[in-house]
């Protein structure tokens, strides 16, 4: 997420920019201002590490650190020493965390803005930090010095992760270090980790000993964790035993685990000796250790043998790198490990190909191309190519080439909507023109090192005649423009997400035939993410019992709902169904609504009411810019409705019937046609406006009703801040709807009788011309004038203000057509099996004068 930055300055250019969104439309808004990212927020989010330090040489112990402890990743300078490295949060939401401030021990006496103070910044929700400007300081560029070429060469969801516990250490780090470097510590100021000063961050452990409450743990997810605990401590081994006594009631299968972990110890007694402890343990009290205790130890003792195992790998293949003494031995059998130990870690793999090229060209004295390595690092055989440069012409169309042989494999191009998308590790994501264009602008920097292998010096010299003019902005858009319908990059639309059982999520894919992970492959054209991680083993207990009590705990609704659900993301709307929940105020069902929603990412769009509402008909050579739109989506949820809205019906059959559905971009030459892939949910207080008596629309409208009133209700307390303690079971609302979606394709939907009343009655509400018929007219051996039907049903339906539903005796005639037999007698239309009762107002209607 970016944001402009002022000509001249550090800060953005908008007010309120914590919150803003721009899209590609805003971009060329702000051509002539710098580009800031946003910490903190998105599925994604970015935070960074700002060494805000003059000390070159403690920077740079600092930063040594950070690349050892945090991981590698891109790295930006302002004004040197001070530094500032990027990364990825474990969750959004965090706020920015310090060290305290110090300062060299002659200027910590003298007025505090009169210091020249050091500290470093963990920066998090709120906050931004500067990519490409002009420092107002030096005057001179923002510089990206990392060896991967800056942030813009990478996906937000490929920066390294770091957790809660790595900003308070780093923090705890910084400030050992800067006091080992003779820095004095400002007076009064203090560090912040989150909401934690430096003076809580010592009572940790005292905080987790105050948290009574279990986890909710299977004896399975504790022993995960133990197997990452060193059991040769003896506090630990109590400490162990205590919050396993404390989580599982003091179970017997909790002391075999507890044994079993000790058993390996060099010091372990016997199962007797844990029996006797365990029956020592207490469960209240002050002194309990609970299994958050255990979570965090293991935790941090997880991280901490992930970093050495990749340690020991990275250093071996960095050994076998340097060491290799032969170039097809380099490309054929060392840089397929090195692509194997990579795997997806792009950071590594860019740090490893980067290696692997400096060798090569120790080894051979010539360059070799990074697109080249990376078919190496995937196991396939290279064909180095040493006259490259004479073989591709001096022009766009040869900068074109050159730039999809280096990245070819990473973007690709849609023609029918002219959007270019960016493969980020884990699938497609569109972007934007000025995206390839960085690619092109790397593209035209590196004819430089192409130059260098031509031997003839008058075409040397011509070659880099043609690289300076590569350089002007016309050529680069130019071969921005040309890649467009380069075959390498162009697919058609209609193959995007053409596996409608693959559901993209943060982590790779879930096949929704079977519940299980498919890792990332370019090959699935996958172009939406859930943006949540899946695992079949998640669990959403609060989620779980927040549907249940909005449904009065009648589980036979709740299993339903959850199928209902899962139906719902499976890309193929065969039930064509439109679902309306529905209830009064303060009922739940926005709250479980969204939490869906938001673990649906991408697949989950929201339209206006308007779409689907409204008495009007869309132009048939309308944009429909708001169908677009909603290609690819699972999950469509209808904004709430106004009362009194007319469902457009004709439409709701036309896009739950099964049909391609034709539709174009706004600004868009022509049209492009698909498929619906989502189901339609419209919760609402006041349900549309019906007309229509077939069953042709009834049987698609499936009605969930949410009858809990939680501001009616005084025996019920209300949680006003559920909706956040939902997010935090995300993942495993995302596997509660794979179960749903499993549950339905063995299941079916399998309609309680709730909603089949629920629908019943709102036919019957909706019968207008039946309440009519029952008031003002007679059924039986009669006949009856249209003439006759027409003034009685004005007369009724404008004494209710509904003439709307049928507005002309044409309309009457016609609903009236689906009941009775008509004919005509002397001109006039008449109605057999019905009269308007005897009235003296219609007695002459008939007569030949009227």
């Amino acid at each position: 997420m970016i944001i402009p930055i002022k000509q001249g300055m550090k800060r953005p250019v908008m007010d309120e920019w914590q919150n803003v969104r721009l899209t590609a439309i805003d971009v060329p808004k702000y051509a002539n201002q710098g580009v800031g990212i946003l910490t903190g927020q998105g599925p994604f989010p970015i935070c960074a590490v700002d060494i805000d330090v003059t000390d070159a040489e403690l920077a740079d112990k600092f930063a040594d650190w950070c690349r050892d402890n945090l991981g590698l990743s891109c790295e930006r300078i302002g004004r040197a020493p001070k530094i500032l490295l990027v990364y990825r949060a474990e969750e959004p939401n965090w706020g920015k965390s310090t060290s305290a401030w110090f300062a060299d021990p002659t200027e910590v006496d003298k007025p505090f803005k009169q210091i020249q103070k050091q500290r470093i910044e963990m920066l998090g929700r709120g906050q931004q930090f500067v990519a490409y400007h002009v420092h107002p300081d030096t005057k001179q560029p923002y510089e990206w010095v990392d060896f991967f070429g800056g942030i813009s060469e990478f996906a937000a969801n490929s920066l390294p992760v770091i957790t809660k516990e790595q900003v308070a250490e780093a923090v705890q780090v910084f400030e050992r270090m800067a006091e080992e470097h003779g820095l004095m510590r400002v007076k009064n100021s203090k560090s912040r980790v989150g909401a934690l000063t430096s003076s809580e961050l010592d009572d940790d452990e005292e905080f987790l000993n105050n948290i009574t409450a279990t986890i909710g743990w299977s004896l399975d997810d504790a022993k995960k964790y133990l197997g990452y605990i060193d059991n040769e401590d003896f506090e630990t081994w109590v400490r162990v035993g205590m919050s396993l006594h404390h989580e599982f009631s003091a179970s017997d299968d909790a002391l075999q685990l507890w044994n079993d972990w000790a058993a390996t110890a060099s010091n372990y007694s016997s199962f007797e000796d844990h029996e006797y402890r365990w029956g020592t343990f207490e469960q209240t009290g002050s002194n309990i250790i609970t299994a958050h205790w255990l979570l965090k130890v293991g935790r941090e003792s997880k991280q901490e043998k992930i970093r050495l195992e990749k340690r020991k790998v990275l250093a071996d293949i960095k050994n076998k790198i340097t060491e290799c003494q032969e170039t097809q031995e380099l490309l054929q059998v060392v840089a397929k490990e090195a692509g194997k130990v990579a795997g997806t870690d792009v950071a590594l793999r860019v740090e490893l190909s980067g290696l692997l090229q400096q060798r090569f060209k120790q080894l051979s004295k010539v360059s070799i191309t990074q697109r080249e390595i990376n078919i190496a690092m995937g196991g396939k055989k290279v064909q180095i190519a040493l006259d490259d440069a004479q073989k591709r012409p001096m022009t766009e169309f040869g900068n074109a080439s050159r730039m999809l042989d280096a990245y070819g494999t990473e973007i690709m191009y849609v023609a029918e909507t002219s959007c270019w998308y960016r493969w980020n590790s884990v699938y497609w994501e569109p972007c934007v023109n000025m995206v390839v264009e960085q690619y092109a602008k790397q593209t035209v920097l590196a004819l430089g090192d192409e130059a260098k292998k031509i031997d003839d010096d008058a075409q040397r010299a011509e070659f880099y005649q043609f690289c300076a003019a590569s350089q002007k902005a016309f050529m680069v858009k130019n071969m921005v423009s040309l890649a467009q319908s380069d075959p390498r990059v162009l697919v058609p639309f209609n193959e995007l997400d053409s596996d409608i059982y693959l559901l993209g999520c943060a982590n790779g894919a879930v096949d929704l035939r079977t519940g299980d992970l498919v890792k990332p492959n370019q090959d699935l054209l996958i172009t939406n993410s859930t943006g949540v991680e899946y695992s079949h083993k998640a669990k959403c207990p609060l989620f779980e019992a927040t549907v249940l009590d909005a449904f009065f705990g009648d589980q036979e609704m709740a299993d339903f709902f959850r199928r209902l659900m899962g139906y719902s993301i499976l890309g193929n709307p065969k039930e064509n169904l439109m679902i309306i929940p529905f209830g009064d105020g303060s009922n739940g069902k926005s709250t479980i609504l969204t939490t869906i929603f938001k673990a649906l990412g991408d697949y989950a769009k929201t339209t206006p009411a308007e779409t689907f509402l409204g008495a009007g008909k869309s132009s048939a050579g309308g944009a429909r810019e708001d169908l677009l739109r909603l290609r690819g989506s699972r999950f469509v949820y209808v904004n709430e409705p106004e009362e009194n809205q007319e469902l457009k019906e004709g439409l709701v059959k036309s896009l739950t019937g099964g049909e391609s559905v034709t539709a174009r971009g706004l600004y868009a030459k022509g049209s492009v046609e698909f498929k619906p892939t989502w189901t339609t949910i419209m919760p609402t207080n006041h349900k549309p406006i019906i007309k229509g008596g077939d069953h042709g629309i009834w049987r698609r409208l499936m009605m969930v009703p949410f009858e809990r009133n939680y501001d009616a209700d005084k025996t019920l307390i209300k949680d006003t801040n559920r909706s956040e303690k939902l997010l935090a079971e995300i993942e495993g609302v995302l596997a509660w709807l794979v179960r749903g979606a499993l549950e339905y394709q063995q299941e079916g939907l399998r309609e309680p009788g709730k909603t089949k009343a629920a629908r019943d009655e709102y036919k019957e509400d909706m019968d207008l011309l039946g309440d009519w018929i029952r008031e003002c007219c007679e059924e039986g051996d009669f006949t009856e004038s249209s003439q006759n039907l027409w003034v009685s049903w004005e007369q009724f339906a404008k004494a209710r203000n509904e003439i709307r539903y049928i507005p002309t005796a044409k309309s009457l005639s016609r609903r009236l057509n689906s009941k009775y037999q008509s004919y005509r007698s002397n001109g006039i239309k008449r109605f057999t099996g019905i009269r308007v009762h005897v009235s003296a107002e219609f007695a002459d209607l008939d007569a030949p004068n009227n």
